[in-house]
């Protein structure tokens, strides 16, 4: 674990804008929509607000070792969100997880 991003946030964000250089996870959307964000945009547009100083920890990906993921805390209203972001091997930014901390 480490305690500095792997990847630059404003260059995630900006790959995450554009359909094709985005991926989010399936299960991700899922718990997004039970936190009433109804679709791939409004999550994106919550990342979008993600500030460098609450990042918390970066950490290999379970499925890709190879891959590392930062992870980001982060209120929005009320309500805690655990966020993690990754690059792909192909390039795209990934939004691994978006969920109730």
């Amino acid at each position: 674990m480490k305690k500095v991003p792997t990847y630059d946030l404003e260059q995630l964000k900006e790959l995450l804008k554009k359909e094709e250089s985005r991926y989010i996870t399936r299960r991700d959307r899922k718990e997004a929509a039970k936190l009433g964000y109804a679709d791939e945009e409004e999550m994106v547009n919550r990342v979008l607000k993600l500030q460098p100083e609450e990042f918390h920890k970066t950490m290999p990906s379970d499925t890709f070792p190879s891959l590392m993921q930062d992870v980001y805390y982060t209120f929005d209203n009320t309500t805690k969100l655990y966020i993690k972001l990754q690059k792909s091997y192909s390039g795209k930014g990934v939004i691994v997880s978006f969920k109730e901390a």
